[in-house]
């Protein structure tokens, strides 16, 4: 494994961006912080469209540095690098996933469950869960998660109890900047759900990061997803929520073996 391979970053949602990782390290961290491009929304298969855009995306920053690259994946974004791995063996050095996501209806029935014990009152948004327990169909998970962002705090619970400064810190710029796209959500869960991978053949040495207070997995279950499918090189547990590399330092999910800046 090479030490000083240029780092990709592949963010979460679908539908976010990297505008957050650009404020909070700007070029503090040796990555290229990639925003995904949403005009994807338009191909009949967006996810396979991104995947390509991803895969160029690769390709020229490996072309550029003539050697393969480091992945650096958050949440859904575990899914590209996964299959960029897969894809481009030879172009992928190793893969760090922080607070990756196995099954993205599993993880809305966990946050689903978490907003119901603190809205009791809301019928639409229960029947919406429990339709979904029941039948795990896409049509159904959108209304769920339909349901979910309905809520305008829902994003709190993404983090951390002790994370209310970095909360804010994002909050404010979810309400100044296009950081998240429903639509892209939308469009690329969709087109997502139709397919099955399994990722076992990711060569690559896999990092994996995740948070103990993250309210959209059970760790000892998402470790022990991930462990049967990857060879996982490192698996932590740090004390945060879902934004693991936005609440801690770098220090704490930053493989030591990758390039180091400023921070």
């Amino acid at each position: 494994m090479k030490n000083n391979a240029p780092v990709l970053f592949l963010h979460g949602g679908p539908g976010l961006s990297s505008i957050a990782e650009r404020e909070l390290y700007g070029h503090t961290m040796p990555v290229h912080w990639w925003d995904q491009p949403r005009s994807v929304v338009l191909y009949a298969d967006a996810f396979s469209a991104l995947m390509d855009s991803a895969e160029d995306e690769l390709r020229t920053l490996s072309d550029r540095a003539d050697a393969p690259v480091n992945l650096l994946a958050h949440s859904f974004g575990s899914h590209l690098a996964l299959r960029l791995a897969s894809r481009q063996p030879g172009l992928v050095n190793e893969v760090t996933l922080l607070a990756p996501i196995h099954d993205l209806g599993d993880a809305y029935i966990r946050i689903g469950e978490r907003l119901r014990s603190h809205y009791p009152e809301s019928a639409p948004f229960a029947d919406a869960l429990e339709a979904f327990r029941r039948e795990r169909d896409y049509e159904l998970f959108a209304k769920l998660a339909a349901q979910v962002t309905s809520f305008a705090n829902f994003i709190d619970f993404y983090w951390a109890k002790s994370a209310n400064a970095r909360r804010s810190w994002y909050i404010d710029l979810l309400t100044h900047h296009p950081v998240l796209d429903i639509n892209a959500f939308e469009v690329l869960a969709k087109s997502f759900w139709a397919q099955s991978p399994a990722y076992g053949d990711v060569r690559a040495p896999v990092h994996i990061v995740l948070g103990s207070q993250d309210c959209l997995i059970d760790p000892q279950t998402e470790s022990q997803a991930w462990k049967t499918r990857l060879d996982c090189a490192s698996c932590k547990l740090l004390e945060c929520g879902h934004f693991v590399h936005l609440e801690q330092s770098p220090a704490a999910w930053w493989p030591q073996n990758w390039p180091r800046q400023s921070w």
